[in-house]
């Protein structure tokens, strides 16, 4: 069994966020898609108004049309992550969602985990683990698509308490519910 105490911060719970939220590896590719569909339609829409003689009579109107249109279809790229970032940062700073950010106790076992705050005692089992992802600051054990265990690697005390920690993910978790990302 392995034993860990800390607490989760505001700024773990940003990162934790940020990462589900932006920088993970399918919301990349999905942020992708979205970005070359708007490409998509601007390109179009361009080519109706080439084609419909847009471009003849109204030069510098046109260009600004150009400019806006590539500008709104970029945004997402410039100001998302900082959205992302903003977000985490209210529901961080809300008084209501204090309870995030206690002390834990983590008891990680062959039985499963066993996480122990100040406001509650939640048993999970193994099969409750719908993905682990590792980054170089944390581990996150998905229970659904957004809902993790934020587990701080600060946390872990030393290379042995490492080792056992990695061996009961490694023997519980399926290599499916297993992702690197950083």
């Amino acid at each position: 069994m392995v034993s860990l105490k800390y607490t989760i911060t505001k700024e773990d719970y940003i990162n934790f966020y940020t990462h589900v939220m932006w920088d993970a590896g399918d919301r990349k590719r999905s942020r992708a898609k979205n970005i070359l569909k708007q490409l998509g339609f601007v390109l179009l829409f361009l080519a109706v108004y080439y084609f419909a003689g847009g471009f003849r009579f109204l030069s510098k109107i046109s260009a600004g049309i150009i400019l806006l249109m590539f500008a709104t279809s970029l945004l997402p790229l410039i100001g998302g992550r900082a959205g992302t970032e903003r977000q985490a940062e209210d529901f961080a700073e809300d008084p209501e969602n204090a309870s995030v950010f206690t002390d834990h106790i983590l008891e990680v076992s062959e039985e499963g985990l066993e996480v122990k705050t100040g406001a509650s005692d939640l048993k999970y089992s193994w099969k409750a683990i719908t993905r682990r992802t590792e980054t170089s600051a944390y581990y996150f054990l998905f229970l659904n698509a957004i809902h993790a265990l934020i587990i701080p690697k600060r946390a872990i005390g030393s290379n042995e308490e490492a080792l056992e920690f990695k061996k009961l993910l490694t023997r519980h978790l399926s290599l499916d519910a297993d992702i690197k990302d950083d």
